[in-house]
């Protein structure tokens, strides 16, 4: 059994640790395109900071998916986010219990659809096929509905059954 148990503390110091590794990596980077870009120091004002927070708020956020409006403006939204989209509506399904989410930008321009490929579990004894209908329409109103854009392909694999 593992005798040690990190603190929060220890882990806040192990984060801010990271984070100024980081920033003294970006700023690094950022100086050398500086002294080779060499811009007029009143455009250069704040811009390293401004690049540093740009990460940081990247970093806070975690990974993104990138989709684009019906008008084909570029946005992001937290992948975690889109993933609980696409849960939420398969659990409504009755019998069926969502695993993994992928989803990915389609459609053209790139993102204004999306792509996704589900797993799910489903109770023993249902139909797949009526079922596979019933997530389909759930995850396409759902991904149209928070998402503003169809869902362009919607692929489902059947992983596991299970007993209630």
């Amino acid at each position: 059994m593992n005798e040690h148990v990190g603190s929060g503390a220890e882990s806040d110091q192990t984060s801010a640790d990271s984070h100024r590794e980081s920033d003294a990596q970006l700023r690094g980077v950022i100086d050398e395109y500086m002294s080779a870009f060499q811009p007029e120091p009143e455009d250069a004002a704040g811009v390293r900071e401004r690049i540093l927070q740009l990460v940081r708020d990247d970093l806070y956020r975690g990974p993104s998916t990138n989709l684009a409006t019906e008008q084909g403006h570029p946005f992001s939204i937290s992948t975690a986010s889109v993933r609980s989209i696409v849960r939420s509506a398969v659990d409504s399904v009755d019998g069926i219990r969502a695993r993994s989410v992928d989803v990915e930008p389609a459609g053209d321009p790139e993102g204004s659809a999306a792509a996704v490929s589900l797993t799910v579990a489903m109770r023993a004894g249902i139909s797949f096929t009526s079922t596979a209908e019933a997530i389909r329409g759930s995850v396409s109103a759902a991904v149209l509905a928070e998402l503003g854009i169809p869902a362009a392909r919607i692929d489902i694999n059947a992983e596991d059954v299970y007993v209630d």
